[in-house]
């Protein structure tokens, strides 16, 4: 219930160029938070001779660009897509996406408050040109050439990863509720973001060491 809840919440949290404010605050063309994406480290192994599995540890770096301060949500229920296309030799990304998965990590045995009347330990405030960091692990499956990758594996080779964060898990109307509540804090933001891609290798499973 909990993966179809969040499927749910980013169904209705539009990914547009456009940052939707309400009251007296105006729509701008390009949105106050830019998501950086950067490999920290990436492990693989061979669960079979055909079958491997790669983990990626993806620092998440959202920056202010804005001229607000803007209040983000940090805490434990965090969804997010992660979308990967093939790089080719020469250098360009494929159209298609190779794996375009829905990830979520929820922690119900400790309930977040979060309709207070300023924002509580699970945001933080970002200022105009700072920057806020938390980390992800991604874990893909990867296959032997001779083998049928599927949808959910890929093929030995360089990649482009993206990943489009929620910002909030909330409903919409409690979201609006607490922007205009936090106004004087800063601007709340739940619409969700997508990260610059970033490149990584998959390797053959055959060359890797046997997963313990």
């Amino acid at each position: 219930m909990k993966s179809l809840f969040a499927l749910l919440i980013f169904s209705w949290l539009p990914c547009s160029g456009h940052a939707k404010v309400i009251g007296a605050q105006v729509k701008s063309n390009a949105p106050p938070l830019v998501l950086t994406a950067k490999i920290l480290g990436q492990y693989s192994c061979r669960v079979n001779q055909n079958l491997g599995n790669l983990e990626l540890r993806v620092q998440l770096q959202f920056t202010n660009v804005g001229e607000k301060k803007l209040i983000l949500y940090k805490g434990h229920d965090l969804f997010y897509q992660t979308r990967i296309r093939r790089v080719a030799s020469g250098g360009a990304t494929s159209d298609a996406y190779e794996v375009s998965l829905l990830n979520s990590r929820y922690f119900d045995e400790q309930p977040e408050k979060i309709d207070q009347p300023t924002p509580g330990k699970v945001f933080t405030i970002i200022q105009p040109g700072a920057t806020f960091e938390t980390e992800v692990r991604i874990g893909v499956a990867v296959v032997g050439s001779n083998i049928n990758r599927g949808n959910h594996a890929l093929k030995e080779g360089e990649h482009s990863l993206q990943l489009i964060v929620s910002t909030w898990y909330k409903s919409k109307s409690l979201a609006q509720k607490m922007r205009q509540l936090w106004q004087r804090k800063g601007l709340l933001w739940f619409e969700p973001v997508v990260s610059t891609p970033v490149n990584f290798r998959a390797e053959n499973p055959e060359s890797q060491f046997t997963c313990r």
